[in-house]
Formats: C-alpha cells, sequence, structure tokens
C-alpha cells in the first residue's frame, strides 16, 4: 500500500495530476476531511502509524514528509520505503531564518486567511482552498517550524528517495539536502525548474 501526506494548508487534491494520484491520500488534522485528532507532529506520526498497513511506502511533501519520516522512525516495522518531496529537518533555522518565522506566525494571527492564501502562492500557486480549521491548523504549523527532527532522520536507514525544486521557496534545497545528508540510504533529485509545489508532477521511482 502506497500513503500520501500532503503540506501545511493543502489538502488531498494536491496529488491529482502527480505520479501518485492512485494512492491513499491521508489529510493533516484540521485540513480537509481529515480524522486525525493530533497537532504535535511526535504525536501525530504516531497516531498516522497505528492507520498504516504493514510493507508500506509513503510520499510525503513538505510538513507531510516530517510526518512520515517521523512515523517511519516510529514503526519501522511497517514501512518499505520513503519518498519524501521538499522535506527538511528543522524549518526554523535552516530552512528559513527565525525572524521570517516569527513574521509569518504574526501574520497568520492578524489575518489567517490572508496569510493562507500568501503561503500557499509562496508554494508555487493558489488554486482551490481545503476546509481549514484555524486553531489546529495553527497548532500543527507552530509544532512544525519549532521542531528539530535532524535526531529522527539521522536513525532512518530504509530507501529513501528526496526530490526539491531550485526554485523552493520554503522549505528549500538546504532543507532537502540536509536531509539527504541525514538519512543513511537516500538518494536526492534536484530538479532546476521546479518550485515547492510543481516537485510534485515529477516522475520518480524508488
Amino acid at each position: 500500500m502506497t500513503y500520501t501526506l500532503h503540506g501545511w494548508s493543502f489538502s488531498k487534491e494536491v496529488w491529482t495530476g502527480t505520479p501518485f494520484e492512485e494512492a491513499r491520500h491521508l489529510e493533516l488534522p484540521g485540513h480537509g476531511e481529515s480524522h486525525f485528532k493530533e497537532t504535535e507532529l511526535h504525536r501525530l506520526a504516531l497516531e498516522v502509524g497505528k492507520e498504516i498497513e504493514k510493507g508500506s511506502f509513503l510520499v510525503g511533501w513538505s510538513l507531510g514528509a516530517s510526518v512520515f519520516a517521523l512515523t517511519a522512525y516510529y514503526y519501522p516495522e511497517k514501512v518499505r520505503g520513503l519518498i519524501l518531496y521538499s522535506p527538511t529537518p528543522k524549518f526554523e533555522g535552516l530552512s528559513q531564518p527565525r525572524a521570517v518565522v516569527k513574521r509569518f506566525l504574526r501574520r497568520l494571527e492578524k489575518d489567517f486567511l490572508e496569510g493562507v492564501l500568501f503561503f500557499r502562492e509562496l508554494c508555487g500557486g493558489g488554486g482551490k482552498l481545503p476546509s481549514l480549521i484555524e486553531e489546529k491548523a495553527r497548532e500543527l504549523l507552530k509544532s512544525f517550524v519549532s521542531s528539530d527532527l535532524t535526531p529522527y532522520f539521522k536513525e532512518l536507514k530504509l530507501k529513501t528517495l528526496i526530490l526539491v525544486g531550485e526554485r523552493d521557496e520554503i522549505t528549500g534545497v538546504r532543507g532537502a539536502f540536509k536531509a539527504f545528508k541525514l538519512i543513511g540510504n537516500s538518494s536526492l533529485l534536484v530538479s532546476p525548474e521546479d518550485n515547492h509545489l510543481s516537485i510534485l508532477k515529477r516522475k520518480n521511482s524508488i
């Protein structure tokens, strides 16, 4: 079984037209039709891991990549391989400066919808907004940007493909390269013409 998990402020619809359109799509808490309750990354990974089948491939994008990397760490017996689009083991301080992160969080507090629209445009496109539960979405984002997953990425030994667009303005090539250096059995594909969102259309194999 192949599972997908999207990034913040998007939904399972982001996988339409990608190589994983026919996979089983999970959704982040507070997004779309998600049934997940936990908004702290580690607890969410534990919650997700209870649901996946043994022998699964996990395909995560951005924040979803972090959750799936943790899921693989906590449930190594269930996961056969990982595909991580635009991952980062540490968002604040590696992918983005602390000042930028704090400024965006304040922007969300001032006008949540405007902040979400701004973020989605930075990702590389707008499109239809999913149903968002503001409190859950905000809590999840705060957990993501403040988490340092370096020790957990370092412990991953399973086969992992990492993909990132050179034009990614969110997690960036720096985040993906750090993930590649940490995960022992990983390979890295950098696409010069892609951004944070368009990398999902890139054909790949693991």
